[in-house]
C-alpha cells in the first residue's frame, strides 16, 4: 500500500503539497501547544526546587539549634550550591559554597536572578528564635533544564512522527477518495478518445465518487453537444455536397456531376467495349417565353421539364441540366442509330406535353442533338478528349435542330462536324482580319426616283481572305455575331464610312449621306449611341447625313426598349430606316410609334414585281405605309427600268440596285459619282432630269 501511496505522492503535484501541509500543519501545531506546556512546566520545576530549598533553610533556621548554623554542612546539597545568611544585625553568619551575586540585600521580600552557569540566586527573608534573618542562596537548576529539554525533544519528535502519520492518512485518504477516482476517470476518458478513432468520442459511464460524478456529467454533456454539432456538421456537408453536384431549381445533377458520370461512361465503355448516346435537350425560344410569361414561371417550366426528364430514369441512365434551359441525358448499351431517334422521340414527347400552372396551359417547344459513342468520336485519342468530343458533336447537332426550324431532332453526321469545322476556322480568320484589317467598306448608291439624283449610299462590308478570295457577308457576318465579334467590326464600318463620307462632302459632294446597318447585337448592347457619337465626332460628319439601318427582327425583338432606344437616337439628330421590312414580324401598333423616317423593301418583292401580282400588292401597301407615316420608301435589288417605272408610278422615293451600281470601293465610288450623269442631288441643278439608260450594265460596275 506505501509503495502505492508513494507512486501516488510522486505522479501527483497536488497530493505532494497536500501532504506538506498537513504534515508541517500537524507539526507545528503539536508545538504551538505543548512548548508552551513544556515551557510552563520548567518553570514550575525551579520554582518547586526553590520552594523546597526555602522550606528546608527555614526549618533548619526556625528549629535548629544554633550550632547547626555554625556548622553549614548540613545547609549546603546538590541543589544548594552557595549559601550566605546573615543575623539581625546584618553580619554574616554562614558563608558556603558559591556565593550569590548582589548588589545590595533588600530589606523586604524575596528576589532571584539567573546566572549564566546553570543556577539561580535568590534572597529570602527567614524568621528566627532571634528575629529575622537574611539568606541568599545560589539555587543549581541544570538538571532541571536538562529534564526540559529532553521532554522537548522527545515532543518535537513525536509531533513529527504524528505530523508523518497524518500525512500519510491524507494520502491515503486522497488516493482514495480523489487521486484514484480522478485516475479511473481519465482513463475512461482517455479509452473513450482512443477508441473514438478520429471521430466524437462516445459518452462515459462512471459512478465511482459523487464529486467526480458531476464532472463524469460535464464531460458526457460536452460529448453530447459534440455529437450533435457533428450531426448538424455532417448534415450541412451532405447538403453541401448535394448542392454542389446538382442543381438547385431541378435537383438534377449539375454539369460538374454530369462531367464526372461522362467521364466514367466514357471510361467503362473503352474498357467494356460498349456503346452510349448522349441527347442535348434545350428548350426553343426560353427568352422569349420568359420575357412573355416572367421568369417565376420559366422556372417552373425548368423544373417540371427535369421532372419528367427525371421520371424517364429506369429507362435512361442520367439526366443532368447543363445551363438555364440545356439538359443532357446519357443512355447506355442503344444498339442502332434508330433505338437513339426512338429515345430522342420519347424525351420530346414528354418534354412537349403541355400542362397546367396558374390558369396558364403552357406548352415547351425542344430541341435535341444526338451523338453516338463510339460512332461519332474519334478512338486515338484519350478518353477525357473522347467525352469533350461527344458533348460537343452533340451540341452541334442540337445547333442543326434549331437552324433547320427547332422542335425537331438531329442525329450528328460527318457533314456537321465539317461544317463545325469550317466555322472554327472561319473564326479564327476572323479574329485574325480583323487585326490585319483585311476588311473594305463598299459603297452602292441610291438615287432619286422622280430626280435621278445619288442621295447617298449604302455601307456595305467586303471581306477579301488573303488566299480564299473574296468571302460573302451571309457567311461571315452570322459566325461574327455569334462569335461576339460583331461589335468590334460594327464600330470600325460604322467608323470608316463616316469618315470616308465626310472626305466625299470635302471633294464637293456636300449632301451625300450615308446608310450603315447595325446589327441586332449592336442594337441590344447598350452602347449604340455613345459608338455613333463618337464616329461623328471624330469624323466631323453632321448627323443628319448618317442614316442607320435595322432589320425588322431586330426592331421586333424588344419593342418597347427599342422604341426608347430609337428616340435617342432620333434626338440625335439621325436617320433611322427599317431594313428588309415585310421579311419578319412587325406590329402596326408599333411601326406608328417608332421614329423611324425610312422603310426599306425587301429585294425578295422587287425581284418578280413586273410578273407577280403577289408582290406587287405587297409593294403597293408598303408605299402605302409609307404615305401614312410621312416616310420614305426605299426600293432594294432594283434590275431593270420596268421595276424602275413601276416603282415611280407608284410613289417610291428611292431606288438602290444593280441597274444603278453594284456595291463599290471608296474610290471607285468616286469616280462613279463623278461620272452620272444626274449628279449628286443638292449639288447639280435638280430640275435637269434626264431618263436612265435602259441597258443596266452601262452604269454598272
Amino acid at each position: 500500500m506505501f509503495k502505492i501511496v508513494l507512486e501516488k505522492l510522486s505522479s501527483s503535484r497536488p497530493a505532494r503539497k497536500l501532504a506538506v501541509v498537513v504534515l508541517c500543519s500537524v507539526f507545528i501545531a503539536q508545538l504551538v501547544l505543548l512548548l508552551p506546556l513544556l515551557w510552563t512546566r520548567y518553570h514550575q520545576s525551579v520554582d518547586s526546587a526553590i520552594e523546597h530549598e526555602h522550606n528546608a533553610l527555614q526549618n533548619i533556621v526556625t528549629y535548629s539549634p544554633p550550632e547547626t548554623l555554625l556548622n553549614p554542612q548540613g545547609l549546603i546539597n546538590d541543589s544548594m550550591i552557595g549559601l550566605l545568611l546573615t543575623d539581625t544585625a546584618g553580619n554574616p553568619v554562614v558563608t558556603q559554597g558559591e556565593l550569590p551575586e548582589f548588589e545590595s540585600l533588600g530589606q523586604h521580600g524575596s528576589r532571584s536572578r539567573k546566572n549564566r552557569s546553570g543556577s539561580i540566586d535568590v534572597l529570602w527573608f527567614l524568621d528566627s528564635s532571634k528575629g529575622r534573618v537574611l539568606a541568599a542562596a545560589r539555587i543549581y537548576t541544570g538538571d532541571i533544564f536538562t529534564v526540559a529539554v529532553v521532554y522537548t525533544l522527545l515532543v518535537v519528535v513525536a509531533s513529527l512522527l504524528i505530523g508523518i502519520i497524518a500525512a500519510l492518512v491524507t494520502l491515503w485518504g486522497t488516493n482514495r477518495s480523489y487521486i484514484h477516482p480522478v485516475a479511473n476517470l481519465t482513463s475512461k476518458l482517455r479509452d473513450s478518445r482512443e477508441n473514438s478513432q478520429g471521430k466524437v468520442p462516445d459518452k462515459i459511464d462512471y459512478a465511482e465518487s459523487e464529486d467526480l460524478n458531476g464532472l463524469a456529467d460535464e464531460y458526457n454533456s460536452l460529448i453530447e453537444a459534440q455529437q450533435r454539432a457533428a450531426r448538424q456538421v455532417k448534415v450541412k456537408q451532405q447538403y453541401l455536397e448535394f448542392a454542389a453536384h446538382h442543381d438547385p431549381l431541378t435537383h438534377l445533377p449539375n454539369r460538374l456531376m454530369f462531367e464526372d458520370k461522362l467521364k466514367q461512361t466514357v471510361s467503362n465503355a473503352v474498357e467494356n467495349d460498349e456503346s452510349f448516346v448522349v441527347f442535348l435537350v434545350d428548350l426553343d425560344n426560353f427568352k422569349f417565353f420568359n420575357d412573355q410569361y416572367g421568369h417565376l414561371v420559366g422556372d417552373k417550366m425548368v423544373a417540371e421539364i427535369g421532372n419528367r426528364l427525371q421520371s424517364m430514369m429506369h429507362d435512361i441512365d442520367l439526366v443532368a441540366r447543363l445551363d438555364g434551359d440545356e439538359f443532357v441525358v446519357i443512355q447506355k448499351n442503344v444498339g442502332d442509330r434508330q433505338a437513339a431517334k426512338e429515345i430522342a422521340r420519347r424525351v420530346m414527347n414528354i418534354s412537349t406535353a403541355p400542362y397546367e400552372y396558374r390558369g396558364f396551359t403552357l406548352k415547351a417547344a425542344v430541341s435535341v442533338g444526338i451523338s453516338c459513342f463510339p460512332i461519332d468520336v474519334h478512338g486515338d485519342q484519350d478518353e477525357e478528349l473522347m467525352g469533350e468530343e461527344i458533348v460537343n458533336n452533340a451540341a452541334v447537332a442540337l445547333q442543326e435542330a434549331k437552324s433547320n426550324g427547332k422542335n425537331q431532332y438531329q442525329m450528328f453526321n460527318e457533314k456537321m462536324r465539317s461544317r463545325l469545322t469550317a466555322r472554327i476556322s472561319l473564326e479564327q480568320d476572323l479574329k485574325i482580319a480583323l487585326q490585319e484589317g483585311q476588311f473594305e467598306v463598299y459603297y452602292q448608291p441610291k438615287v432619286n426616283i422622280n430626280t435621278r439624283q445619288v442621295t447617298g449610299a449604302e455601307a456595305l462590308v467586303r471581306w477579301k481572305h488573303p488566299t480564299k478570295g473574296f468571302i460573302s457577308p451571309e457567311v461571315f457576318v452570322p459566325v461574327a455575331e455569334e462569335a461576339g465579334m460583331i461589335i468590334e467590326l460594327g464600330e470600325w464600318i460604322l467608323r470608316t464610312a463616316c469618315k470616308e463620307t465626310r472626305k466625299l462632302q470635302q471633294l464637293g459632294f456636300h449632301t451625300l449621306n450615308i446608310a450603315v446597318n447595325i446589327s441586332t447585337v449592336q442594337f441590344t448592347d447598350g452602347n449604340l449611341l455613345p459608338m455613333v457619337s463618337k464616329a461623328l465626332k471624330d469624323s466631323m460628319l453632321p448627323p443628319e447625313f448618317l442614316e442607320l439601318e435595322i432589320t425588322e427582327s431586330a426592331v421586333m425583338h424588344d419593342p418597347e426598349e427599342v422604341i426608347n432606344s430609337l428616340h435617342e437616337l432620333s434626338r440625335f439628330g439621325l436617320g433611322l430606316a427599317i431594313d428588309d421590312f415585310g421579311t419578319g414580324y412587325s406590329s402596326l401598333a408599333y411601326l406608328k410609334r417608332f421614329p423611324v423616317h425610312t422603310l426599306k423593301i425587301d429585294r425578295a418583292f422587287i425581284t418578280d414585281i413586273s410578273s407577280d401580282n403577289d408582290d406587287v400588292a405587297i409593294v403597293e401597301a408598303v408605299l402605302g405605309l409609307g404615305k401614312h407615316f410621312n416616310m420614305k420608301v426605299v426600293a432594294e435589288g432594283v434590275e431593270d427600268e420596268d421595276q424602275l417605272e413601276f416603282l415611280q408610278t407608284q410613289g417610291c422615293d428611292i431606288a438602290q440596285g444593280y441597274y444603278i451600281s453594284k456595291p463599290m470601293p471608296v474610290a471607285m465610288y468616286l469616280a462613279w459619282l463623278r461620272k452620272w450623269p444626274q449628279g449628286v442631288q443638292g449639288v447639280d441643278n435638280p430640275g435637269n432630269v434626264l431618263s436612265l439608260p435602259t441597258h443596266k450594265k452601262r452604269f454598272g460596275t
